[in-house]
């Protein structure tokens, strides 16, 4: 290990080197009290090392590679991480916590001239097959974890596509699993917490209850760092599952199909998302700007006719059929959807499925496309149905920070990716035309806002029901602000 001296005569000669190069400046006392206690092999220090380098640029929202940080650390474990929370708070440097970098919104994960905390090295996980119960730890993307349970004919409530990270969890997180066992963040039973002041605590129902309240859906980085997860584990077998392509102008009879699902599916084996795309193309009246992507995923081998108004409609492509769990989070599609790194931004909406907003949400969004050819590359919108079932298994497990009301109701998820060679000016105008899309569609008042799919600017927490109680939960376990002061994420101010 480096002494102090030599440490920070090295860091210092490569500050000079960088300033030079036109390179970010690296040393800070953050940084530095880091290194020396950690050792270079868990540091990045320099901004050519190659686990810099990817840290830095593995972002899906690529706006955010732009952040440079003033080093890069990879904890291996809570105590690492207690270590890390310490230093930065005693110098006083900005930080970020970044998992698997898939949530969109600036500084959330990413930071520049801070230290970024990268958990990618923290991948241990378990399986008790005594009490069903599976742990995890931040660093693993779900498909990495669904293939390991999987030999235990178990797999855990997680995301819908392999690469994304498992920091979702602590936004709600939606599973093709959800209608039958609730979000992501209902099957939490224990956490181990690293909280801002760096004490290592545990959050349960039973201890510090409240923080354990906050974490099932309040949020990433809000209360503390996550270290390790306990969460009851589902049996799975052969599923039914697939995607159906739809090109030309399919839409009215997609989009009934889709509500009715909504509104009239009692299956709660049985999960759509409809995925509804516009490229920038010239649409000429033929509708060849735009295709649909249904997900359909059946938790056995006969879906019944649970699928059947989807299948009637003409599709290009129909990769229904017999798969294993991680073959429905590896479909070819979303694959292609989550490795396309650009300058990618999500807002988010909330309707219900019985009035015309299902409608309207629609429609302003078509609108929008075809007005604005030229301003992306491409936009979607996805309905994300939030069924009775899955209301009535989160509240069955105790509820979460959302407090959802009883469905039918659904999420409107709207995603731009943006051209890359634009200027600021430019980029910022267009950012603002489709936020005013978004914000112009009314919204059920009613119902909460999904954190995992929400801009930074849309105030999602202030949907909660239990946005003051979130508050003070904040207040006890953050009292001086330093998580809200010195890292980006959702506001409680």
């Amino acid at each position: 290990m480096y002494s102090l001296r030599l440490l920070a005569t090295t860091l210092s000669t490569s500050s000079l080197v960088f300033g030079l190069l036109g390179l970010p400046s690296v040393p800070s006392a953050a940084c530095l009290n880091i290194t020396s206690t950690l050792g270079i092999a868990q540091t990045a220090v320099s901004p050519l090392d190659l686990r810099y380098i990817n840290s830095r640029t593995s972002y899906w929202n690529m706006k955010l590679d732009a952040h440079a940080p003033a080093c890069v650390v990879y904890p291996e474990n809570a105590q690492d991480v207690s270590l890390i929370l310490k230093a930065i708070k005693a110098s006083g440097s900005r930080f970020a916590i970044k998992a698997a970098g898939h949530n969109t919104n600036d500084l959330f994960s990413s930071v520049e001239d801070g230290v970024l905390i990268d958990l990618t090295e923290m991948t241990g996980k378990s399986y008790d097959a005594s009490t069903t119960l599976a742990t995890y730890e931040p660093g693993s993307r779900w498909g990495e974890l669904y293939d390991y349970y999987l030999q235990y004919g178990r797999t855990v409530v997680g995301g819908r596509v392999y690469d994304v990270g498992t920091g979702l969890a602590l936004g709600g997180g939606v599973s093709y699993l959800s209608p039958q066992y609730g979000m992501a963040c209902d099957s939490f039973r224990e956490l181990e917490v690293v909280l801002p002041s760096g004490d290592i605590v545990t959050a349960s129902s039973t201890q510090n209850p409240d923080l354990f309240f906050g974490l099932r859906g309040g949020g990433g980085n809000a209360f503390g760092v996550v270290t390790k997860y306990t969460v009851q584990s589902r049996p799975i077998g052969t599923l039914y599952a697939g995607n159906l392509l739809y090109v030309l102008d399919h839409r009215e009879a997609i989009l009934n199909a889709t509500r009715d699902f909504i509104l009239y599916n009692t299956d709660p084996k049985a999960a759509v998302l409809m995925n509804f795309n516009i490229v920038t193309i010239p649409d000429l009246e033929l509708g060849l700007d735009q295709a649909c992507v249904m997900f359909l995923v059946y938790d056995g081998e006969d879906p019944g006719n649970a699928f059947s108004n989807f299948t009637a409609i003409p599709s290009l492509l129909n990769t229904l059929g017999p798969k294993t769990y991680p073959q429905v989070a590896n479909l070819p599609i979303p694959k292609l959807a989550i490795i396309s790194r650009a300058d990618n931004i999500f807002r988010i909406g909330v309707h219900r499925a019985d009035d015309d907003s299902y409608w309207t949400a629609f429609d302003r969004f078509y609108q929008w496309s075809q007005d604005h050819k030229g301003d992306y590359i491409y936009v979607h919108l996805d309905y994300n149905p939030v069924p009775k079932s899955m209301t009535d298994a989160s509240r069955a497990q105790g509820g979460n920070a959302m407090e959802m009301p009883d469905g039918p109701w659904f999420w409107a998820e709207y995603t731009i990716t943006t051209p890359p060679l634009i200027s600021t000016q430019k980029y910022n105008e267009i950012q603002a035309s489709f936020k005013a899309l978004v914000d112009g569609t009314p919204n059920a008042a009613d119902l909460p806002y999904f954190l995992n799919e929400a801009h930074a600017d849309q105030d999602a927490l202030k949907t909660f029901s239990s946005y003051p109680r979130l508050q003070q939960i904040k207040q006890k376990y953050d009292p001086d602000e330093f998580f809200s002061k010195k890292s980006g994420g959702w506001s409680f101010s």
